[in-house]
């Protein structure tokens, strides 16, 4: 996912504020971050770039970001202390994200018992129905892959391949391949890349008792060739919206490692990021296969409160959407179908997810319209309140994220 800033936040909390500590497990109590999981009244403890005195404090909704005047919950004078210590009491406030302005030139999110954001999924009634003839068209496609050797990136270990294999609609995905080269049965990673992510090769030395396959979807990854869009296209139906093509390749993806000769069927997990974050949601809902996934800020979550918090890409969708006069409502309603949340109820298996505070691209109200609403009791999440979207950055997650696979791994 390209990363952008929310329409008019001056910095990211990164660069603006402390502390800096990252916090385990997705908790942390009020006076070391900017994320509340107990109930209120709250007070925020925290320091500030920025000098001591008086300087207005004031807390909107994300649900009203992108509205012309923001729904303001307080507006106060706040004291900086001489030591750049802020010590505002917040009161109650609702479960959800709010964007705090510090003098109207420091803005950072906070969070508020995440895990009681209210986010009903809408499918449309004829939801499965759809789905299950979609993946019943894609079951006729027969696999056929290709292999084309690299290399570059094996040796006496491992093999790395890329690979292409047929499709729904007559489309081409497939991905990077890395496979033990002695005999045997070997537990599999499945990774699934953001959108409009590069491609690249893992070490065949670095996890040479496993498969890994970081998959291209239809016309991203290894099949990109200079493309950089896809959110909006073919919006008009539902038949035809880009997504029902990339969903049936995150499924084919489960069907090429499971028929590896190598693979072990019982040991598979997925792990992605963004665009691959949801991918990896839907691979579990979609394939029982899948026995534990790791999912990092999630997109393709909640599309109206999306269009209600960010710019980037609802913007493009709608210039789309204008373009063919469909109207708002039929935009929306067909985007039920490709929702994250409306499929998260389908997920039984452990899952792990994290998330940046400061994400402006797949916000943190869209990350729990999915995390709520999925059917599997067996979750838990991880929170850097300093983070962004850019949770591929933090070695906080990539080893939280090992950890947790590993035991789905052995």
């Amino acid at each position: 996912m390209k990363r952008i800033l929310y329409l008019g936040i001056a910095a990211l909390v990164a660069f603006a504020c402390a502390p800096r500590q990252e916090i385990l497990t997705g908790r942390c109590e009020p006076d070391l971050g900017w994320l509340f999981l107990e109930k209120g009244p709250y007070t925020l403890h925290t320091h500030v770039d920025a000098a001591p005195g008086e300087a207005t404090l004031v807390l909107v909704t994300d649900l009203s970001l992108m509205e012309p005047k923001q729904d303001t919950v307080l507006n106060v004078i706040a004291q900086i202390a001489a030591d750049s210590t802020l010590n505002v009491p917040l009161g109650m406030l609702d479960p959800g994200f709010y964007q705090l302005r510090l003098r109207d030139s420091l803005r950072w999110n906070i969070g508020v018992r995440p895990d009681a954001v209210v986010s009903e999924p809408d499918a449309p009634k004829d939801f499965d129905a759809f789905w299950e003839a979609t993946f019943a068209e894609l079951a006729q496609v027969p696999l056929e892959p290709q292999y084309k050797m690299i290399p570059e990136h094996s040796n006496d270990l491992r093999t790395t391949y890329e690979v292409s294999y047929a499709s729904w609609g007559g489309a081409v995905s497939g991905g990077i391949l890395c496979i033990p080269n002695a005999p045997g049965k070997y537990p599999v990673q499945i990774m699934y890349m953001g959108y409009g992510a590069e491609p690249y090769y893992m070490d065949p030395s670095a996890s040479p008792e496993q498969i890994q396959f970081l998959v291209s979807v239809r016309d991203q990854g290894i099949f990109k060739a200079g493309q950089d869009r896809w959110i909006d296209r073919g919006i008009e139906s539902k038949e035809t919206f880009y997504y029902r093509g990339a969903f049936c390749d995150v499924k084919r993806a489960v069907d090429f490692v499971a028929s590896l000769e190598k693979a072990d069927t019982e040991r598979i997990v997925a792990w992605g990021e963004s665009q691959g974050g949801a991918f990896t949601f839907l691979s579990a809902a979609v394939d029982g296969r899948i026995k534990a996934i790791a999912p990092s800020v999630p997109f393709l979550g909640d599309y109206p409160d999306y269009a209600r918090i960010v710019w980037w890409p609802v913007h493009e969708v709608f210039e789309e959407a204008d373009a063919k006069a469909i109207s708002r409502e039929d935009l929306f309603g067909m985007l039920r179908y490709f929702d994250l949340k409306n499929f998260a109820p389908k997920v039984k298996c452990p899952v792990y997810m994290s998330f940046g505070l400061q994400d402006p691209t797949c916000p943190p109200h869209t990350n729990f319209a999915i995390y709520n609403n999925l059917g599997t009791a067996d979750k838990r999440f991880l929170c850097v309140p300093t983070c962004g979207h850019a949770m591929w950055q933090e070695p906080l997650w990539d080893r939280e994220r090992a950890a947790f696979l590993e035991k789905y791994l052995q």
